[in-house]
């Protein structure tokens, strides 16, 4: 289905909502170990530094016990479940089966999962992850991250670290979150929304954070 056959036709798109959220949860009800996500650009290269910095810090996460969730493609989402894979840590990836040219065909995977509705895979990924990690990337990153620092600071989602690799790279980011939308009253709890998001420059840090963050049964739930 795409475009106005989704509401011309209702019901078969209610339907396979309904069946990918299902095959969504499926695939992560299987995973007995904690999931922390990676997001970032498709766009880099194997050689390239994000590349292999996302690699070891999945590495060094799998080989921890935890599972790495990416959306399946390449760039930043090939090196996380790379890295996980060489761990042999659970390695799950959950494609957008509507962008093409995104598809990665090594054996990198313990879990591969094609999803049609973008939004729902972006909320598969996020569901049960302890942490959330963004590395570089264009659009499709920043519109990820929007939603997890919505989801946090509206409470929708319990409390959970947001990461920022690379500070510098984000910097005009926040500047402009601080110059224009907290000096305009735009956020919704002022300044503390910007404290959502941590930034970290190694793994190390990564797993710092990660580690050192409250698990949601020792904090008050906020959805």
């Amino acid at each position: 289905m795409a475009n106005k056959n989704y509401w011309e036709a209702p019901d078969e798109t209610i339907q396979e909502i309904a069946d990918e959220v299902k095959r969504g949860f499926d695939v992560l009800n299987q995973i007995p170990n904690e999931i922390v996500t990676f997001f970032g650009s498709a766009q880099i290269e194997e050689s390239e530094e994000f590349y292999q910095h996302c690699e070891n810090t999945a590495f060094e996460l799998g080989k921890k016990g935890y599972a790495i969730v990416t959306g399946g493609g390449p760039g930043i989402m090939r090196a996380a479940n790379s890295g996980a894979s060489r761990a042999e840590a659970p390695s799950i990836g959950i494609r957008a089966g509507l962008i093409d040219g995104q598809q990665v065909t090594e054996n990198i995977y313990s879990h591969k999962l094609e999803m049609e509705f973008v939004f729902l895979r972006r909320f598969v990924m996020y569901a049960k992850s302890r942490a959330w990690i963004f590395y570089p990337g264009g659009i499709g990153t920043l519109d990820e991250l929007s939603e997890c620092m919505q989801l946090r600071y509206t409470g929708i989602r319990n409390q959970k670290p947001i990461i920022c690799v690379n500070e510098e790279y984000w910097e005009g980011l926040f500047i402009w979150l601080r110059e224009k939308a907290y000096k305009n009253n735009f956020l919704m709890h002022g300044e503390s929304d910007l404290k959502l998001v941590q930034f970290a420059e190694s793994s190390e840090d990564v797993i710092r954070i990660i580690e050192s963050f409250p698990t949601s049964s020792q904090t008050v739930s906020q959805g």
